[in-house]
């Protein structure tokens, strides 16, 4: 019985009673903020600590091969794009054809 009595002075400290207290609460909610913001800071250096050392997140298997197939076909797009961009700067006249 005495956890009891001892829960019931502490509900009864952080209660509102008979006049509010936004200081208090104003207090509670920043310092719940503020210790969130501290472990999510933690959280994300750790992660970024164990990608930079070579870990991976989850449970994924880190790739055996690279295939660089996909990355030339689209460096090859880009640069027929470029090519045609310059011929369009270069080679290609426009007629005004209201003339």
């Amino acid at each position: 019985m005495k956890t009891n009595l001892e829960l019931k002075d502490l509900f009864k400290r952080f209660s509102y009673g008979n006049r509010p207290r936004p200081s208090r609460d104003w207090f509670a909610m920043l310092s719940v903020a503020t210790l969130l913001v501290v472990l999510s800071i933690g959280w994300n250096l750790w992660l970024l600590r164990s990608v930079e050392q070579g870990g991976v997140i989850g449970n994924e298997a880190p790739a055996t091969s690279f295939d660089a197939r996909p990355i030339e076909e689209i460096r090859a797009v880009f640069e027929s794009r470029s090519l045609e961009e310059l011929k369009y700067r270069q080679q290609y006249r426009f007629v005004d054809p209201s003339l």
